[in-house]
């Protein structure tokens, strides 16, 4: 079963609001703890994918790959966060990774949704809930692509996940923004310059 802390605490952020004893073991009792070795899929392309993922540890991108097989990061999440395709449970033209060894609580698309029911909560009433605030930040960053240029983006990720540079290889840093490797080296070179 999973630890309280992080369950319970996501939820009471999320719906702002303190649960009952009994409801704190539904909660618990609704969601499966899995541990992800370093660069393990979850899921990938065409899987029919029906859960979603409340990071206790580690770091997971959301990435897709294209016919000639380079990859595009989509969606990075870290501790407290939530990851998935939003459209379970159809099969996903996405693939989930493990960035680094993560320990998760998922629960099925299903399950969410009686438990949602069952405490009477509601994603769409709440504007910091984890999975609207993911929602977001992907309509953000599609537009800071289409909008800024590659160094604009770049600074934009350093101020918006400061930890995240230290914590992502440089080639998945250049995959998000949507460029190559050597052109993110040639822009963090630019930047030290200044």
């Amino acid at each position: 079963m999973p630890e309280k802390f992080n369950i319970i605490t996501l939820f009471s952020r999320n719906f702002q609001r303190k649960f009952t004893t009994e409801e704190e073991q539904l909660i618990l009792s609704s969601f499966s703890k899995e541990t992800f070795t370093r660069k393990e899929r979850v899921f990938m392309n065409g899987d029919a994918n029906t859960k979603h993922f409340f990071i206790e540890s580690g770091l997971m991108r959301l990435f897709l790959i294209d016919k000639s097989g380079r990859e595009f990061n989509i969606l990075f999440a870290k501790e407290h966060q939530v990851i998935g395709d939003l459209i379970t449970p159809e099969p996903t033209n996405f693939n989930l990774e493990a960035i680094e060894k993560t320990t998760a609580y998922s629960i099925s698309e299903n399950n969410l949704s009686v438990l949602m029911n069952s405490l009477s909560l509601s994603q769409k009433t709440n504007p910091n809930s984890s999975i609207r605030k993911s929602y977001i930040n992907i309509q953000k960053r599609l537009v800071s692509i289409l909008t800024n240029t590659a160094e604009e983006n770049y600074i934009l990720f350093k101020e918006r996940y400061p930890d995240l540079i230290q914590r992502l290889p440089q080639y998945h840093v250049a995959s998000y923004l949507g460029i190559t490797a050597e052109f993110l080296s040639k822009i963090i070179a630019k930047s030290i310059k200044k």
